[in-house]
């Protein structure tokens, strides 16, 4: 056998210890969150009670080339003072998530109104960066159904009437070279794509399963209907709920009007707007049926740019390249809105673009936009990330632009963004908002109502170890930006 030198075994050992205390040792680690808290939330709300070094891994380098690593981390944390986090005019829980490299499933503790002295409980992560005299914590982003049955006929049993329609779409289809033309092609493969939609709907609904229409894929109103989804299914069985990814809060009251969705979430300003048949409804009329189970939390309308812009004022955007949002968006409705309000129409813009948020980030990264319109709840970790990756400023919307969008937009209304709400943002920003509605139908049974109502504004809020992003729902809360009827059986108590 051969005997490993015994300097070479204490190399390893040092090499193995100096591996494993990458980034920071647990007391330094400590005092960096600390300082951390103070600076990206507030000073002197959380304070660091315990912390426990869970190990570290590599990421990619820095931009000029230096070693970074993640380093994990269970932390208690104590409030020393009340506050209502998600609360209007108010700090989110996501703030305090992305200021702690966390998700929102690794914050516990956090309450609709949090106490002084209350615990929360935090699975976060820091980065740190290799520099000639150590490490150093960085800002920084880090990455980290079943087919049918076969049912061919027997025998010379006639096809069903199902499967005839089947047949006749195919033979629309199934053309010999070229084939169907691209534009006939495009209408079918939509028209399918909607009737499989309702299909599984409705087959769904027979089963006591329920469409909630949420947003554009990768948003905030999917990854919060997700969230919300999946707490009910947990902890309410006999109620249970399907996401439907949509273009946002317009095509949300339209699947609603025609039955193709039981629940969604939509902007008061627009839901009121769709009650009414005014702005963009006004062709298809006033959709009278629709009733509000409650509001969730506010959103906020977020006029962005880089920090380098000239922009300073909504009305400096003449004559510059905007991102206003995708056609069915609650974004696009909120910057018409504010346009109008500023006496600017879409033709005063050298570009109107309709881009879905995340593309609009990147082209005003890259230079290509001026300025991006996002009705989101705050902090939206679009933003969050983009705020780490390069400095932005948010253009307020004040003055006697905000009487007028009142009349414009009635549901949108005064709000504030506290300092911090993102990253660097060094003072609070004042904008306008509405609250996030989740709405149905009148149609839609008490019971069933009243069941979804009593979780989502009663149980959730008192329910252990939820995601920060459904902290903001309470009954404190569910009836204030509430901008149409609310369904008989919200509030009532379930039987």
């Amino acid at each position: 056998m051969i005997r490993q030198p015994r300097s070479s075994a204490l190399l390893l050992a040092l090499v193995m210890v100096s591996a494993c205390s990458r980034g920071a040792d647990q007391a330094r680690l400590q005092t960096d969150l600390q300082t951390r808290l103070n600076q990206d939330i507030k000073p002197d709300l959380l304070q660091v009670v315990s912390l426990r070094r869970e190990g570290s891994s590599p990421i990619p380098a820095g931009a000029d080339g230096a070693a970074r690593v993640l380093v994990y981390f269970n932390a208690t944390l104590k409030l020393n003072q009340d506050y209502t986090f998600g609360g209007w005019d108010q700090l989110s829980p996501s703030t305090v998530a992305f200021a702690l490299g966390a998700n929102e499933k690794g914050i516990v503790g956090l309450q609709a109104q949090n106490k002084a002295g209350d615990e929360i409980r935090a699975y976060g992560t820091a980065v740190y960066e290799q520099g000639p005299e150590g490490w150093n914590q960085v800002a920084a982003v880090t990455s980290q159904t079943a087919s049918a049955p076969d049912t061919d006929n027997d025998g010379d049993a006639p096809p069903s009437r199902s499967k005839q329609l089947i047949e006749k779409l195919a033979s629309m289809v199934n053309l010999p070279p070229p084939g169907a033309p691209a534009q006939q092609d495009e209408i079918i493969a939509d028209e399918l794509e909607r009737a499989q939609e309702n299909i599984e709907r409705r087959v769904q609904r027979r089963n006591h399963t329920f469409t909630i229409a949420t947003g554009p894929a990768g948003g905030d109103y999917v990854r919060m209907g997700d969230t919300l989804i999946a707490a009910i299914n947990q902890a309410a069985p006999n109620v249970k709920l399907r996401p439907r990814v949509t273009g946002g809060s317009i095509e949300n009251a339209r699947l609603l009007a025609t039955g193709d969705a039981d629940y969604g979430f939509m902007q008061g300003d627009v839901a009121a707007s769709a009650f009414a048949g005014d702005d963009v409804f006004a062709h298809g009329g006033a959709i009278e049926s629709l009733r509000a189970v409650g509001a969730l939390f506010p959103e906020a309308v977020h006029l962005v740019v880089l920090d380098r812009s000239a922009i300073r004022t909504v009305s400096q955007l003449r004559g510059t390249r905007v991102n206003l949002g995708p056609p069915t968006s609650g974004s696009r409705f909120d910057a018409l809105g504010v346009l109008t309000a500023y006496g600017l129409a879409p033709t005063d813009l050298a570009t109107a673009a309709s881009l879905p948020s995340d593309k609009a980030i990147a082209e005003l990264t890259s230079g290509q936009l001026d300025a991006v319109f996002i009705t989101a709840p705050a902090p939206t970790r679009l933003l969050q990330e983009l705020a780490l990756a390069t400095s932005i400023r948010l253009i307020p919307i004040v003055g006697a632009a905000v009487a007028q969008l009142g009349q414009v937009r009635p549901g949108l209304t005064p709000l504030t963004l506290p300092a911090n709400t993102y990253p660097r943002q060094k003072g609070d920003v004042a904008t306008v908002g509405s609250a996030t509605l989740l709405v149905t139908t009148a149609d839609a049974p008490d019971a069933e109502v009243a069941r979804v109502s009593d979780f989502v504004f009663n149980r959730m809020p008192l329910t252990r170890g939820r995601a920060a992003e459904i902290v903001g729902a309470s009954d404190a809360k569910e009836l204030r930006g509430v901008t149409i009827p609310l369904h008989p059986g919200a509030g009532q108590k379930p039987r």
